[in-house]
């Protein structure tokens, strides 16, 4: 009884935070400029390969406009998560992890809500996410960050200063 009750809950507040009036930030092409800057320190190591920022600016780049739950709003620009790991050869996994440079540490699957629309982000409202704050890369889920906000949902995948990504299996 307690499986079933669990899973109706789970139900229920699925319906609650989607019926409510909560929507999923949209992601959409980005057809704006980077700015030239060396990019220096923005190295990104997936798998055994190694993405500049120049790289990674050179992939399809997309846009989302939302407010965060640390604070930050506005438009964020990267590249999707799924399309980045495909460059770097990988295609199917089990389970990816994802540090960031001051060794905080996630772990991503397929089956995580909004994966397809999850974004590696550099740049936020035109500028470089600085080094020292939320860069060089920030791992965002769009469609998670009204309900982030509204507090249906947590923010253990969200992964600032993101510097390597690995496939576990």
């Amino acid at each position: 009884m307690f499986g079933f009750r669990t899973a109706a809950v789970a139900v229920l507040s699925l319906l609650f935070v989607y019926g409510s009036g909560l929507h999923a930030a949209e992601v959409s092409p980005f057809s704006g400029s980077h700015a030239p800057l060396s990019g220096e320190g923005y190295d990104l190591k997936i798998g055994d390969r190694v993405f500049s920022l120049a790289e990674v600016q050179g992939m399809q780049t997309y846009q989302s406009t939302f407010k965060t739950a640390f604070n930050f709003e506005g438009t964020f620009v990267g590249v999707k998560l799924l399309d980045v790991l495909q460059q770097a050869g990988i295609g199917d996994f089990k389970r990816l992890f994802v540090r960031a440079a001051n060794d905080y540490k996630v772990t991503v699957s397929p089956s995580d809500p909004g994966i397809d629309q999850a974004l590696l982000v550099y740049s936020l409202n035109g500028k470089l996410l600085p080094l020292n704050d939320k860069g060089p890369y920030w791992l965002v889920w769009p469609q998670n960050a009204e309900a982030v906000l509204a507090g249906d949902a947590a923010t253990t995948k969200w992964s600032w200063s993101v510097v390597e990504i690995q496939k576990i299996f």
